[in-house]
C-alpha cells in the first residue's frame, strides 16, 4: 500500500511539474505571441487535452491566466511614473486604450488613471492559483485546493470500435435536446432502435476557448453494419481502445467529473490520454426522465498502458563498448517530450526498414537538466546501422564514440533519474574513477520484445577516463 501511495504521489508531482514548467513559460514570455500548441509541448501534454489539464489544475484558462497577468503587470507599471496607459494597454494585448480601461476596471474595480493617484494599490487580482506577476522571480509552485475532492468512481475498460449513426449540432451544448428527438426518430423509422441501441454524446470543442454558438456536438446512436444513413444523419466510428470512465455521473455535475478526470485522477495515474475526442454514453433514455435526471458515463481516450517487466533489478557494472555507428534525428524540448518523439521515430523507422534484426535503439541526452532549460534540453534518438546505410532528410548519421563505460543495468524509463543519481553520487564517488567528458547513453533492452520504446527497460552508459 506504501508503494502504491510513493508511486501517486511521485505521478502527481510529474504533472505539478510539467504545469509548474507552463506557468514559469508564461510568465518569461508574457509579452509574446502564446501559442497553444506551444504550451502543450512545454507540458509535454497532447495539445488536445492540454487546455482541460491546464484548467483544471490552475482554475484559470491559459486565456484568463494569461490575461490576469498582463492586467497584474500594466497595474505594477501604472504604479511608476512616466509611462503612458496606451502604452501599457498594447503591452496588455489591447489594441485601443478604451478596450483597456473597460478592461482594467472591471478586474480593479477603478479606471487605470485612478489606479495610479490611488495610495499603494493592490496589484493582486484574485487567483486561486496563487499564481501572480512577479518581474524575476521564478515560479516555484501553484495550489490545486480549489480542485474538487468530492468522490467519483472511474475505472478503466477497453471497448471495441462503435459504429454510429449521427447529426450533428452547432451551438450551446445545452440546446441538444431537438438533435436528439430528430436523431432518434429517423433511426426508429427505419427500425435501428432496439434495447441493445447504444446514446452516444460526443462534444468536438472546449465550451472555454470555443463561443457557444459555434460549439460542435454530435447526437450518435450505434447502428448495423448494412445501415445506409438518408442525409443529414451520417455514420461514423467511434476509436476503440482504452478509456477512463467516470461512471453514472448526474448530468448536473458533469463539469465537477471532468475537473475531477483532468485535474485529480489523471495526475494520479501513470498514463497518458490519446488525441481523440472523449464522449458521454447516456444511460438511462427511454425511462421518462427529464433531461436534467440523466447519467452517463464519461469516456477519457488513453494512450496504451502497457508496463515494462520489472523482474530484473537494476545493477552496477563496468562495459566497454565499440565505436557505433547511428543514424538519428533531434529531440529539442523537456525531456518528459521524448515520449512522443520515440513514437514518431518508430514509425519513421518502418519506413527505411529499420531497427533490423541486429539494430540497437539509443538514446542520447546532451543536456542537464539541472543546468538547461526545459525548452532547450537536446536529446537524440538513434538507432545503429551499417557503413551501407544512406541517410534521407531528417535522419543524420554519425559515429558514437567507444571506449569503457560504467552501466546502470534494466533501469525502468521512470527510475532514469534514479539510475543516474546512483551512478553520479553513490558509484563514482566510491569507485574512485572519474566520468569522461561525453554525453551518456541510453540502450532500450527490450526493444526487440514488441515493447513499445517509450515503456521499456534502459541500460545507462556513462564514459569512464581511463583508470590511472
Amino acid at each position: 500500500m506504501g508503494d502504491r501511495r510513493l508511486k501517486n504521489e511521485r505521478t502527481q508531482d510529474d504533472y505539478r511539474r510539467r504545469i509548474l514548467r507552463v506557468l514559469t513559460h508564461i510568465q518569461a514570455h508574457l509579452g509574446d505571441t502564446l501559442d497553444l500548441d506551444d504550451l502543450a509541448k512545454v507540458a509535454c501534454f497532447s495539445s488536445y487535452h492540454f487546455h482541460r489539464i491546464f484548467a483544471a489544475m490552475t482554475g484559470e484558462t491559459v486565456a484568463d491566466h494569461v490575461r490576469r497577468l498582463r492586467l497584474e503587470r500594466a497595474a505594477t507599471e501604472l504604479r511608476k511614473a512616466g509611462r503612458p496607459v496606451i502604452q501599457l494597454a498594447l503591452e496588455a494585448g489591447y489594441e485601443a486604450h478604451e478596450a483597456f480601461t473597460r478592461a482594467f476596471k472591471s478586474a480593479y474595480g477603478i479606471s487605470p488613471t485612478e489606479f495610479r493617484r490611488a495610495m499603494e494599490p493592490d496589484v493582486r487580482l484574485t487567483a486561486v492559483s496563487g499564481v501572480h506577476f512577479r518581474p524575476g522571480i521564478p515560479v516555484t509552485t501553484f495550489n490545486t485546493n480549489h480542485m474538487t475532492t468530492q468522490y467519483m468512481k472511474v475505472i478503466t475498460k477497453k471497448i471495441k470500435p462503435m459504429r454510429v449513426a449521427y447529426l450533428r449540432h452547432v451551438g450551446p451544448y445545452e440546446e441538444t435536446g431537438q438533435t436528439w428527438v430528430d436523431l432518434a426518430g429517423r433511426l426508429s423509422a427505419d427500425g435501428q432502435i432496439h434495447p441493445r441501441s447504444v446514446y452516444i454524446g460526443m462534444g468536438h470543442d472546449n465550451p472555454e476557448l470555443t463561443p457557444a454558438k459555434e460549439l460542435r456536438y454530435d447526437a450518435c446512436i450505434t447502428v448495423d453494419e448494412g445501415y445506409r444513413p438518408q442525409k443529414p444523419v451520417n455514420v461514423q466510428t467511434i476509436e476503440g481502445g482504452e478509456y477512463a470512465v467516470a461512471t453514472s455521473c448526474p448530468v448536473a455535475k458533469i463539469k465537477d467529473a471532468y475537473q475531477y478526470l483532468y485535474g485529480r485522477w489523471l495526475a494520479q495515474k501513470s498514463r497518458e490520454l490519446r488525441p481523440a475526442p472523449s464522449f458521454m454514453r447516456l444511460l438511462n433514455v427511454g425511462n421518462g426522465n427529464a433531461p436534467s435526471k440523466l447519467r452517463v458515463d464519461i469516456h477519457m481516450p488513453l494512450q496504451p498502458g502497457r508496463r515494462p517487466k520489472r523482474e530484473k533489478k537494476m545493477k552496477i557494472e563496468l562495459a566497454t563498448l565499440p565505436p557505433q555507428r547511428v543514424a538519428y534525428v533531434r529531440h529539442v524540448g523537456p525531456y518528459e517530450g521524448v515520449y512522443r518523439a520515440w513514437m514518431d521515430f518508430m514509425q519513421r523507422l518502418k519506413q527505411h526498414g529499420l531497427p533490423g534484426k541486429d539494430s540497437r535503439l539509443l538514446g542520447v541526452p546532451l543536456d542537464n537538466p539541472k543546468v538547461t532549460p526545459p525548452e532547450k534540453l537536446r536529446f537524440d534518438l538513434c538507432v545503429t546501422v551499417d557503413e551501407q546505410y544512406a541517410p534521407a532528410k531528417p535522419m543524420r548519421v554519425r559515429t558514437i564514440a567507444g571506449g569503457e563505460h560504467v552501466v546502470a543495468r534494466n533501469c525502468p524509463v521512470t527510475e532514469i533519474a534514479r539510475g543516474y543519481e546512483h551512478i553520479y553520487n553513490t558509484w563514482l564517488p566510491g569507485s574512485g574513477r572519474k566520468a569522461r567528458k561525453a554525453p551518456s547513453l541510453l540502450v532500450a533492452v527490450n526493444s526487440q520484445e514488441r515493447m513499445p520504446t517509450p515503456f521499456g527497460l534502459r541500460d545507462i552508459f556513462v564514459p569512464l577516463e581511463r583508470a590511472s
